[in-house]
């Protein structure tokens, strides 16, 4: 192969190149204000956190992506992202950091940070909506299911008005329009 051959056509590129214009370069700044957010920088994507998350396989982008895009000022991309939503919370990332980096906490202010931005998930506001509306998410709909264990029909003593009214004034509330 000559060297004119090599040159036909555009480069191989492996991932789509950062538009530089649209970096947040306070982004950072802001999640590192938070209570545990301060440990960002000593990341150096080691990946150990994605090597422990059980399903960094199914993600996008991976743990030790979104800390660097969290770092570069991806805000729009990081608070966008279904992955801070999908974060199961179990800390194995966090746990293992060789650099102490709080993963899984960082991941939470990202949820705030996006949630006060109104970007959540269709899913995540339907389970608000339910737990608003009943009062608890899981709901035993089977009077078999309750007759198998031997007890009442229904739940005796069951109220959940007053809780209603707590979750009202959350942003949880807010989400749903509990709020006026």
């Amino acid at each position: 192969m000559t060297e004119a051959d090599e040159k036909d056509g555009p480069p191989v590129v492996l991932v789509d190149p950062i538009d530089m214009s649209k970096l947040d370069s306070e982004f950072r700044n802001e999640i590192k204000s938070m209570p545990y957010g301060d440990e960002l920088n000593a990341c150096f994507a080691c990946s150990t956190c994605t090597a422990a998350c059980p399903i960094a396989n199914v993600w996008t982008y991976k743990p030790h992506q979104l800390i660097r895009m969290i770092i570069l000022g991806m805000r729009e991309e990081v608070l966008s992202s279904d992955e801070i939503w999908l974060c199961l919370t179990c800390f194995q990332c966090q746990e293992r950091c060789p650099q102490k980096v709080r993963v899984t906490d960082i991941f939470f202010d990202c949820k705030n940070l996006a949630a006060e931005e109104s970007k959540i998930p269709e899913t995540i506001v339907g389970l608000a909506k339910t737990l608003m509306e009943k009062g608890q998410l899981y709901e035993v709909t089977a009077d078999w299911e309750r007759e198998d264990m031997d007890l009442e029909p229904a739940v005796p003593g069951l109220s959940t008005n007053e809780f209603k009214d707590i979750i009202k004034a959350t942003r949880t509330g807010k989400i749903v329009g509990g709020e006026e």
